[in-house]
């Protein structure tokens, strides 16, 4: 039970509004306000709700009440500024929680001041913690406060998600930290200023694995084969640049030995290397214990362990806690409120990602089954069970990369038979296509290459021969409705793909059809194929591909011309 004594008023606050909404803790303690609206008066709308004139109001804000001054600002956004002059009338204000115990709602006259409501946080050693679940962005993500917290998440993804456990490598998967197969080589970072290169191929280790943007710099640290010999025993720290030293430092902090990077676990001036390499980059993202994700580095010298510049509040407040056993009498609390719908909320959404413009970075962040993320504003961990910021601050999924179907990483890796799902992966195939022709390549080159092990993936779960970009099963007909926005840009000199699949231009791909719905096909595939540019690479570049399709002929007229084109009407179907 709350005890009747207050604890000493704040001069922020008048006695009135002190003894009367922050009295009964601004409704956060009692029933949530309803989601609706009801004729039915017995029905308890729940929250506080007291009335106070317009006079008693704006003289209480006049001397400086942070509530009322607070409350005069919603009437007047509100465009009710004239209800404030009517001095007759009685204001009704009611302040509750809403079904989220997060989100806070002030309604005047029954009119809410602000949809969808404030973003109520507190941070985890303030009393009102015990009370209010919203939390405050984490912003110092390289403290020792931050590692535990990570630390923590991560154990708890282990520990309790069903789904991230089906998606390990293994068919009896462990809670505990996993050594899985290696790629050739890892960073031992057991000295975070004096890592080496390992030869870790054919064994088993726990490693993370880096996805970041190089950016336009030179990247001189990167590994050769003049350099790798002295690799092999010692690198200078000093020489990387500050997203792979940041990188190190947190993979030591989290107490695993091993990390890869592209940049040093690759010989970048070997192209028998890079092929055999890049060729197995599903099962580097895949096999990792954890990805981590510099989404906030535009390039490879900015580092992703700096502090965040914390959002400051639309407004703070007391919140009075009860008291208990541990504190018998009331004491005072503090809560910060955000405005829920602007875009600076305390709300993360993954909108605005580095890695989010980068082809290469798609695939990365798609087969890893678990990725610390790096935001802007603070750090999370997305796993194939959820999004969560580490340190509780609310997050919006609205931005995230859609999750790969659980089925496409079964142990034992086999086609999937179920025709509804077998649908579903298919058509998630064309959703990532949409999204990966929108990002960005250094080279256009690696316009295949770098969706390689995506298509590795699917291929196995379809059981469908892959062809430049596009699958020769029943459904090739479909993978043909590709378009280019307007206005469309010219194609690309060099060459890409055949000219029928999306891979042979460089713009946004949006596909018009949805395999779910029946269609009739007006044609059939006889042959289609093509060469890759390397044979131990098929999913890679290719030197040249050709399709026949068979159909019958229609007689056509050109109806007119257009911006997008030539416009056909078919006058007869026979």
């Amino acid at each position: 039970m709350a005890s009747t004594l207050l604890p000493p008023r704040p001069p922020s606050i008048c006695p009135s509004c002190w003894d009367g909404p922050f009295a009964a803790r601004l409704g956060f303690l009692g029933k949530p306000l309803l989601a609706d609206r009801t004729e039915d008066k017995s029905v308890e709308a729940g929250g506080y709700k007291y009335t106070i004139t317009p006079e008693k109001l704006t003289l209480q804000a006049k001397f400086g009440c942070t509530w009322c001054m607070f409350l005069v600002r919603c009437i007047r956004e509100m465009n009710k500024a004239d209800d404030l002059k009517k001095s007759e009338h009685t204001l009704c204000i009611r302040v509750g929680r809403k079904g989220d115990s997060r989100i806070l709602s002030v309604s005047v006259n029954n009119v809410e001041t602000k949809r969808p409501g404030y973003i109520a946080t507190t941070t985890p050693d303030d009393p009102a913690a015990r009370y209010v679940s919203g939390r405050s962005r984490l912003t110092d993500v390289r403290s020792p406060h931050a590692m535990l917290l990570i630390k923590a998440c991560i154990e708890e993804c282990d520990r309790e998600h069903l789904s991230c456990k089906v998606n390990m490598t293994t068919s009896n998967p462990s809670p505990q930290l996993s050594a899985c197969p290696a790629p050739t080589r890892l960073i031992n970072c057991r000295d975070p200023g004096r890592p080496h290169l390992i030869l870790a191929k054919g064994s088993s280790h726990t490693y993370t694995a880096l996805s970041y943007v190089w950016g336009p710099e030179d990247q001189p640290h990167r590994t050769t084969d003049a350099n790798l010999p002295s690799y092999m025993c010692s690198i200078d720290s000093a020489t990387l640049p500050r997203t792979i030293r940041d990188a190190i430092y947190l993979t030591y902090q989290l107490g695993i030995d091993f990390l890869w990077t592209d940049s040093l676990c690759i010989i970048q001036d070997s192209p028998e290397d890079k092929h055999r390499e890049l060729a197995s980059m599903r099962d580097v993202y895949r096999y990792a214990y954890l990805t981590i994700d510099a989404a906030s580095a535009e390039k490879a010298s900015d580092g992703f362990l700096n502090d965040r510049t914390p959002l400051r509040p639309d407004l703070v407040l007391p919140f009075i806690c009860p008291s208990d056993d541990i504190n018998p009498l009331a004491h005072c609390g503090r809560l910060q409120l955000y405005e829920n719908s602007s875009p600076d909320t305390c709300t993360t959404n993954n909108g605005n990602l580095r890695t989010g413009e980068r082809a290469w970075c798609l695939q990365e962040t798609m087969l890893s089954r678990r990725t610390l993320v790096f935001t802007p504003d603070t750090v999370q961990l997305r796993c194939q069970t959820t999004t969560q910021n580490i340190g509780g601050a609310k997050h919006d999924d609205a931005f995230d990369i859609p999750r790969l179907p659980d089925a496409l990483f079964y142990p034992n890796r086999s086609i999937v038979r179920d025709p509804t799902l077998w649908l579903q992966i298919r058509q998630r195939w064309l959703e990532i296509v949409n999204d990966y022709s929108r990002r960005k390549l250094s080279y256009p080159s690696d316009r295949l290459v770098a969706c390689a092990g995506l298509a590795e993936l699917f291929a196995r779960a379809l059981g469908s021969r892959y062809v430049a970009g596009i699958w020769n099963d029943k459904h090739l007909l479909r993978d043909l409705l590709w378009r280019v926005p307007e206005p469309a840009r010219s194609r690309p000199t060099e060459y890409l793909a055949p000219s029928w699949s999306w891979v042979s231009v460089e713009d946004v791909i949006p596909f018009y059809f949805d395999l779910h719905l029946n269609s009739r096909d007006m044609a059939t595939s006889v042959t289609c194929t093509c060469t890759p540019h390397d044979p131990a690479f098929p999913l890679g570049p290719v030197a040249s591909g050709y399709l026949v399709l068979q159909a019958h002929m229609f007689r056509c007229r050109v109806k007119g011309r257009h911006v997008s084109g030539v416009h056909l009407h078919i006058n007869a179907m026979q």
